[in-house]
């Protein structure tokens, strides 16, 4: 009978625990995917801005 609920309850945790797990990985994926963007935003501006400075003549 202890057998059997140290199972359970090992796989209680393990389904806990893989639950969090996804949550925290969904949320760095959505960082990534912001700092991302926002790297697109910033940097590629600045390189726009470098190719019209730099054919003016």
């Amino acid at each position: 009978m202890t057998a059997l609920f140290v199972f359970v309850a090992l796989i209680a945790v393990n389904v806990a625990y893989s639950i969090r797990d996804a949550r925290r990985t969904e949320t760095a994926r959505q960082m990534d995917d912001f700092y991302r963007v926002e790297y697109k935003k910033s940097y590629g501006v600045r390189d726009e801005e470098a190719t019209m400075a730099n054919g003016w003549y």
